[in-house]
């Protein structure tokens, strides 16, 4: 059935072949374009949220810097001078620690009638006269900024606004003195923004209570902080290593209004996210597009695409050229070979046979000899020996292969003084296949304990004082137990009740020499006063038991 399946599918078995590797390598190529697409997500949404956590590291940096100068306003009962506050900022790194924002600053809070209060302090500070703007205000208080660090063009326009006039700003300064933490404004246009290059600003504010008086102001004023939005997100995202994503930063709060816009023109085929987080009662939306081509990450997966076609092109002409040689090889030698090959076979198998009963025959002949006290005697065990060997080989001879079964041996020897029907009772043990070799030894072994066992009175009339019983271990040992109990005897003097049977003799070193020489084992011999216990043990051929 299985050759006719393989004649009728042998001039396909190219494309077949061809086919089942194409299959295979359009799965390991899916497998590898899967796995870089989940590492390539995996590493775009770490670098995302890494960004994410840059800029509000920038912020928490500055927020210390806030909360610093709120401690130097509260240690100095709300008088810093201006020398004062430069020598606190030039404990920072001010590049490192200020990149990202415009400056710190304080701007104090005011009755609305009290205006020169804070030109006097800007004078005080600066040296010139600075006029608070807008010029009236409708509401009660005034912030005007009276402290900015470090000065520079842009902050100077800065001294002076009240910042407590725009309804943007006096909200979020709202909402710090009823907290009493630092609050951030949506998306405003800084009044430092006096060139051509301008950017979407926010603010920072964090209260200085001061020292209450009746009818004043809720807070004697605020430490702020304000930030130039492409400055902050640049900063921030250049502390570090580079990464290739591009950031989107819109106020949720602040509909149309865009704090940072760092995307490429156009669309393009990387990933994207969105990422949402509270800051300082704001909502920040953090858009995130991958900037880097992913044309590299897709070169694993057509490398892998174009060695699957070449692997299976390469399958389909070696299946080719395979059939062609077989079929040239089977036209010119199927016959020759054959008949050549089993005539070997039985010419080697007659020699080696012929070559290992003629050295068996020759070492019994010779054991024999040894222990023969005349040549009947040596006749005698030398027959017996040899009808155990011939047993052996007629157990052989009943197999296809040189292999004889272990049971079958022993129930041949225990036949020939016993029915067969007692000597099924007799033994008991797993299936175990001998080579040649070791039938022949084991049988001479066996030959060997059944003859003791009948001299020493081991082995009764119908077999009740024998019990042959064994197993395979782990290892593929055989152990077998040869258990004798021994027939009542009658009463004798002490002097003359002998030790235990002589065991030492002949035959017990022949069964040493076969188990030792033959089937590299060994046995141990225990006399108890029930019997004789002889246990056996040798190594086993693991594939003669599978």
């Amino acid at each position: 059935m299985g050759h006719a399946v393989r004649t009728r599918l042998g001039p396909y078995l190219p494309q077949i072949a061809f086919s089942l590797a194409l299959i295979l390598g359009a799965g390991m190529t899916f497998a590898v374009h899967r796995s870089a697409e989940q590492r390539a997500v995996a590493q775009f949404q770490r670098e995302a949220d890494l960004a994410v956590d840059r800029v509000f590291a920038r912020l928490r940096q500055h927020l210390v810097m806030l909360r610093a100068a709120q401690g130097l306003f509260a240690a100095s009962g709300g008088a810093v001078s201006r020398e004062e506050f430069r020598r606190f900022l030039a404990a920072f790194d001010g590049q490192e620690e200020l990149g990202g924002v415009q400056g710190i600053g304080f701007a104090r809070m005011i009755p609305a009638r009290q205006s020169t209060q804070a030109e006097t302090e800007i004078r005080l500070h600066y040296g010139q006269d600075v006029t608070l703007r807008p010029t009236t205000t409708d509401q009660p208080w005034r912030t005007p900024i009276v402290l900015l660090e470090p000065q520079d063009s842009r902050n100077r326009a800065a001294l002076g606004f009240d910042m407590f006039s725009d309804p943007s700003r006096r909200r979020t300064m709202e909402q710090a003195m009823s907290s009493g933490s630092a609050r951030m404004t949506g998306p405003v246009k800084l009044v430092q923004e006096i060139t051509a290059n301008k950017q979407t600003g926010f603010l920072i504010y964090l209260p200085y209570s001061g020292t209450p008086v009746a009818g004043g102001p809720p807070v004697a004023g605020f430490v702020y902080a304000p930030f130039r939005g492409g400055d902050l997100f640049h900063a921030a995202l250049a502390a570090g290593p580079e990464l290739s994503i591009a950031l989107r930063v819109t106020d949720a709060g602040a509909v149309g209004e865009v704090l940072f816009d760092g995307l490429p023109p156009g669309e393009t085929d990387g990933h994207r996210l969105t990422r949402v987080a509270e800051v300082l009662g704001r909502q920040w939306v953090f858009h995130v597009q991958e900037t880097g081509s992913s044309a590299l990450r897709h070169f694993g997966t057509a490398l892998m695409a174009a060695a699957s076609i070449l692997l299976a092109t390469a399958t389909g002409f070696a299946m080719t050229a395979r059939q062609q040689e077989a079929a040239r090889a089977r036209d010119l030698a199927a016959a020759a070979a054959r008949e050549a090959d089993y005539r070997g076979l039985l010419i080697d198998e007659m020699k080696h046979r012929i070559k290992n009963h003629i050295a068996r025959i020759q070492s019994i002949a010779r054991q024999s000899a040894r222990s023969a006290a005349d040549l009947r005697s040596f006749s005698e065990s030398f027959d017996a020996r040899l009808q155990a060997m011939a047993g052996a080989q007629e157990v052989l001879a009943g197999t296809a292969v040189p292999q004889a079964d272990l049971a079958s041996i022993l129930r041949r020897e225990l036949q020939q003084c016993l029915d067969t029907a007692e000597v099924d009772h007799l033994i008991d043990g797993p299936p175990v296949r001998l080579d040649e070799r070791q039938s022949h030894a084991f049988a001479l072994i066996a030959h060997e304990l059944v003859t003791n066992a009948m001299k020493y009175g081991g082995l009764s009339a119908h077999g009740s004082g024998l019990a042959v019983r064994w197993q395979v271990t782990a290892d593929h040992q055989l152990a077998l137990d040869w258990i004798e109990t021994a027939r009542p005897q009658p009463p004798k003097p002490a002097a003359s009740k002998p030790a235990a049977p002589g065991r030492g003799g002949f035959g017990s070193r022949l069964i040493e020499a076969s188990l030792q020489g033959e089937l590299a084992g060994h046995l141990t011999r225990d006399f108890t006063p029930e019997g004789l216990h002889i246990r056996l043990h040798f190594p086993l051929k693991p594939a003669l038991q599978a």
